[in-house]
């Protein structure tokens, strides 16, 4: 334990306590900074993955278009006519 004369004075704390908050403020910019990313991140993949389904759907459409087509022209060749 500390004597009176070893005891940091009020300066001396002040200046501790002032590095301290300067060290938690570089802290939490890098956290927010690195949850900035990972929110771009996630927008990208979202962005990426919505495409992907839009492009899925839009073949799937084709080829049921495709498949009701080819049906009604084999029924409409094999009608009696």
């Amino acid at each position: 334990v500390p004597t009176m004369s070893e005891a940091p004075d009020n300066y001396e704390l002040a200046r501790q306590i002032s590095v301290l908050e300067e060290r938690m403020n570089t802290k939490h910019a890098e956290y927010q900074s690195a949850a900035e990313r990972v929110r771009a991140d996630l927008a990208q993949l979202f962005a990426q993955k919505t495409e992907s389904d839009a492009t899925a759907r839009w073949w799937q459409t084709a080829i049921i278009l495709a498949g009701i087509g080819i049906a009604v022209a084999v029924i409409i060749n094999y009608l009696p006519g």
